[in-house]
């Protein structure tokens, strides 16, 4: 009799169908990841577009004469908004409004492959000094592109400040007076260890002038002004023997700004935590009544370097102290959900300094459009440091995720070796839906960036 062995005749149904499987599931994961690589080099191009719209419509604007700077009113231009004010990130300042305005219309659209971006204009009054009764120093334009990608709303901002032009000569009231920006500043640094910080000074005055620079700090600390092109002290070009800016132009002219290094000498043997201010102040040499200042606080880290320091959130993952790896993840919850993430604290972590969180956040079971926020809190296992910090409200639409970014007041808080870092979560807002059954989804690494905590630490 003979009998075969059917093992060696190839594959069976059970075989196949399993081997088809996982390529299934293969394909279904590469289909993914070329997705979202595709969305985020689109959505760069969006965002590429928007800000080369913006700047058009400002380098339209810098042609108008200093008085055509303005809105027309409602009768003449059928798109104003029916606002009296904007605030372009520091405050609510009013719009200018004027019927020989050179600004036609507020609201315009512009289409291009099929997306339409919607760019707003506003023109305010700028106040640069509040102690003074001038409130009307100079304009500042705002134009913001708005357009909508996979159902989630975009926005790209731009603006510029617009001052009366020298070329205007026939201006019978020429005014003088500086901006020194940012107004403030913070940064750590070791004992005997020099500290930076870049600073601008803009003319915006309607003359030519030139602005004296004087440095005070509380402690003593040596204060150095370089000139940021250089590398070089500033020197006296007025005469007067006070280092300067030498001429600077009104602004927006090229010329109008100089870019300064305050360097801050933090003494050898400072002690950890100890603080100083620096105040940095541009007085006009032609208006000595016209000054203005920034101040830059400084914080010594005693023996020890600050560090960069960032920890990756990832779903039904502790914190981790390295970039994550895998797919895009996505946890989700109803208003009221509060989600925590942990890690212990590496040994040579001391101090923690300032923080950031940021973070991926879409819609939970919907794509229905919501205003939705959350709140952060930021604890070790001794203490809470930053105690639900809101992220104020967010336009989520579609079904994608927005990133968000919320910034963390945990200066100067420090952490033993052996603690445990926590970071809370928890959702605060849903503005439709049923609260009970809609909430957030909290999106992690993998889309354009990973969600993460970003802050300073000190490394023994």
């Amino acid at each position: 009799m003979h009998t075969s062995d059917r093992r060696d005749g190839g594959f069976t149904l059970i075989e196949a169908a399993v081997a088809l499987l996982i390529a299934s599931f293969i394909f279904v994961a590469l289909g993914q990841t070329i997705a979202w690589a595709l969305r985020s080099a689109e959505e760069r191009r969006l965002e590429q577009q928007g800000a080369a719209l913006t700047a058009e419509v400002v380098e339209a604007v810098r042609d108008l004469e200093y008085d055509q700077v303005a809105l027309l009113p409602d009768a003449a231009d059928p798109t104003r908004l029916p606002a009296s004010s904007y605030d372009p990130g520091t405050g609510p300042e009013p719009l200018i409004e004027d019927s020989l305005a050179g600004i036609p219309n507020q609201v315009t659209k512009e289409t291009f492959n099929s997306v339409t971006y919607t760019l707003t204009r506003y023109v305010t009054w700028v106040d640069d000094n509040p102690l003074d009764s001038q409130t009307e120093d100079y304009r500042r334009l705002s134009v913001v592109a708005e357009w909508e990608s996979r159902g989630v709303k975009r926005t790209e901002e731009l603006q510029t400040f617009v001052a009366r032009q020298s070329a205007e000569g026939g201006a019978s009231n020429p005014t003088y007076g500086p901006v020194v920006g940012p107004p403030s500043l913070a940064s750590y640094g070791a004992a005997g260890t020099d500290v930076v910080f870049e600073q601008t000074v803009t003319n915006i005055g309607n003359r030519d002038d030139t602005f004296d620079m004087t440095v005070t700090n509380d402690a003593g600390w040596p204060v150095t002004l370089l000139d940021a092109t250089t590398g070089f002290p500033l020197v006296d070009t007025s005469g007067n023997g006070i280092p300067d800016t030498g001429n600077l132009l009104p602004a927006p002219d090229a010329g109008s700004t100089l870019g300064i290094r305050v360097v801050v000498s933090i003494p050898d043997g400072t002690p950890f935590r100890d603080v100083s201010s620096t105040i940095v102040e541009a007085t006009s040499v032609v208006d000595p009544d016209m000054s203005a200042s920034a101040s830059d606080k400084t914080v010594s880290t005693g023996p020890f370097t600050a560090v960069n320091a960032e920890l990756y959130l990832k779903s039904g993952m502790a914190l981790q102290p390295s970039p994550p790896t895998g797919l895009p993840s996505l946890v989700a919850g109803p208003d009221g959900t509060t989600f925590t993430w942990s890690t212990p604290v590496p040994a040579e972590w001391t101090l923690i300094t300032d923080g950031t969180l940021d973070l991926y956040v879409g819609r939970r079971g919907t794509c229905a459009a919501a205003d939705v926020a959350y709140a952060v809190t930021v604890r070790t296992t001794s203490e809470t440091w930053a105690l639900g910090v809101p992220s104020g409200p967010i336009a989520v639409s579609g079904c994608g995720v927005r990133w968000t970014s919320v910034d963390l007041p945990i200066n100067g808080n420090t952490i033993a070796a052996g603690e445990t870092l926590y970071v809370d979560i928890t959702i605060t807002e849903v503005t439709s839906g049923t609260p009970a059954k809609r909430g957030l989804s909290i999106g992690f690494d993998g889309l354009n960036a990973e969600s993460q905590l970003t802050f300073r630490a000190i490394a023994s």
